[in-house]
């Protein structure tokens, strides 16, 4: 029969007992979230959405529940404004306000003391720009008739003809000898005036 030293078996409790407290503690502080893996704390699925002139949101994902600050600014070097998240999530959302329009801004995730970016450079969006609203034209008028009205029709112009006095003493027939008038026969000088001449008769002025 095995005898064992009582100095022997009371170490070997405490021992024993020791180890098996280290692994209950381990348990425990695992459950806890104290020894989480790095990829659950990592954000993925970053999604920038409602960019308009002063505002934008982000939006991402992690594995369990962080609460995380959006730090960003207007150039990739000088991050200096931050967004924090009110409280702990796994799927999360903050909004960038007072903006400036058509801006370029850039911007990383920190949760606790590790910041993340896309691949090494801060993430970046653009605002929109200001909408300048169109000059509006004015709406021609056409002005309307009342049913006894009638449009004024536009006055028909009388054409004239002026007849110069040099033009006047070649219409009519002053000449006395026949053969003149004959001559001009056509030229201010009728048929009628040469019959009149050769009857001896005074032509008609």
């Amino acid at each position: 029969m095995l005898n064992f030293d009582p100095k022997v078996i009371k170490i070997s409790s405490v021992v024993i007992g020791i180890v098996i407290a280290m692994i209950l503690g381990l348990m425990a502080l695992n459950l806890g979230g104290v020894f989480t893996r790095a990829s659950d704390v990592e954000p993925r699925d970053v999604v920038i959405s409602d960019i308009n002139q002063n505002n934008a949101k982000i939006s991402w994902a992690t594995g369990i529940e962080t609460q995380g600050v959006v730090e960003y600014g207007t150039t990739p070097t000088a991050l200096n404004f931050f967004a924090p998240e009110a409280s702990r999530t796994k799927n999360h959302l903050v909004e960038l306000t007072l903006l400036s329009p058509q801006t370029t801004y850039y911007f990383q995730i920190r949760i606790g003391d590790k910041k993340y970016d896309n691949g090494g450079v801060p993430w970046t969006f653009t605002t929109k720009g200001s909408q300048t609203q169109p000059a509006i034209q004015p709406t021609p008028t056409v002005a309307s008739l009342s049913p006894t009205q009638s449009p004024t029709p536009t006055p028909v112009q009388s054409l004239e003809i002026n007849v110069s006095p040099t033009q006047s003493s070649n219409i009519s027939c002053n000449e006395t000898d026949c053969t003149k008038i004959k001559e001009k026969l056509g030229k201010g000088c009728t048929t009628q005036d040469y019959f009149r001449c050769l009857k001896k008769i005074t032509p008609t002025p």
